[in-house]
């Protein structure tokens, strides 16, 4: 919208048109947010191969989440509470490992159904080594939607140790 300013004093006019929002104007604020988990957990796998959600519950980075919030449905997770529907470009990733010798999986996964063409799987190696799994995918969520990580043991039945996690979701404007 185009502003007209007339200052009778200085006998001045200002004319002012606004271009579109650049990353300084307050339009341009992204909904954006990241949760991870720095300290060990417990994957319980009962089924080799089968995608689980984590279990775990992560903490949200409250000092750059913007319209979003930890999951309510998964809270390994991020849900969109902008009001409206955005899409989002969401990075994952997880050094785990269950012991010896087996390869991991993870997927994003959105309402906790899997997008399977965000499937990374990694090697655990010998004695404990992790396996580092990194997967992003640009995804559409509405108002309340969730994004999380699924994960699964490709090798065995054995538990799987997160010991590093995080999903990151940042707005994706054309």
């Amino acid at each position: 919208m185009t502003t007209v300013t007339v200052n009778e004093t200085t006998n001045t006019v200002v004319v002012t048109t606004p271009g579109p929002a650049g990353p300084s104007g307050a339009a341009a604020i992204m909904v954006r947010g990241q949760c991870s988990k720095m300290t060990d957990g417990t994957i319980d796998i009962t089924a080799e191969g089968a995608y689980i959600t984590t279990g775990l519950t992560a903490t949200l980075d409250t000092d750059t989440a913007y319209g979003m919030v930890l999951g309510t449905d998964d809270t390994f997770g991020l849900r969109n509470t902008s009001g409206g529907t955005k899409l989002f470009r969401i990075y994952g990733s997880i050094d785990a490992t269950d012991g010896n010798n087996s390869t991991l999986g993870v997927k994003l996964a959105k309402n906790g159904v899997a997008i399977d063409n965000s499937e990374c799987r990694a090697f655990t190696g010998s004695g404990a080594q992790e396996a580092k799994l990194v997967t992003s995918w640009m995804v559409e969520l509405d108002d309340g939607d969730e994004v999380s990580l699924l994960i699964a043991n490709h090798s065995n039945t054995t538990d799987i140790t997160l010991k590093r996690g995080r999903v990151i979701a940042v707005e994706v404007r054309a």
